[in-house]
């Protein structure tokens, strides 16, 4: 799942690139604010589903079955509802909607220079393209393979001149 979001987000990076060459303009006033003001939101930000519990976190892990091994989450899991809705964490402009198989579809939101990255979507309600507002809902979740509950995981990547890397949702929502 890492590598389909890495190359859509560098699909859309190249794209960007390109039309400012193309016409000489610069990221406009609007997107610099609102990457500010997703930044001084860290911490504040909204979960993006109603109730649930972290039950994956970011980083290196060990493997829970094969204890040689390690594991590597580029965002959170979050375990809730059956089905639940999934909203954006912050008001945006939907960039990219795709699908990753064995993680369903995945919505991207621009915030200037942050993404935010949501999958396991069963059910997508907003198209490319569409600004979306805070709490807005985006989708609905797939059932878990035990079809009890569902599981959103929830990425956001910060992008900079040449570098992109993730960041930990933990400590980006409301704690």
């Amino acid at each position: 799942m890492a590598s389909a979001i890495r190359k859509a987000i560098e699909k859309e990076i190249e794209k960007e690139a390109l039309l400012r060459k193309e016409t000489g303009l610069s990221n406009t006033p609007e997107t610099k604010a609102l990457a500010k003001s997703f930044t001084t939101n860290k911490g504040r930000l909204p979960w993006p589903v109603a109730k649930g519990e972290i039950t994956g976190k970011y980083g290196k892990h060990r493997h829970q079955v094969v204890k040689t091994a390690t594991i590597e989450n580029k965002g959170i899991d979050i375990t809730t509802a059956k089905g639940a809705d999934v909203r954006a964490i912050f008001e945006g402009k939907v960039t990219s909607i795709f699908i990753i198989p064995g993680s369903g579809k995945v919505v991207m939101i621009s915030h200037g220079n942050y993404r935010t990255v949501y999958a396991n979507l069963k059910d997508v309600y907003v198209e490319k393209g569409d600004e979306v507002s805070t709490k807005e809902v985006l989708g609905a979740l797939l059932t878990s393979e035990n079809g009890n509950v569902s599981e959103a995981h929830l990425e956001i990547w910060k992008i900079s001149k040449g570098n992109m890397d993730t960041v930990d949702p933990s400590l980006w929502i409301y704690r």
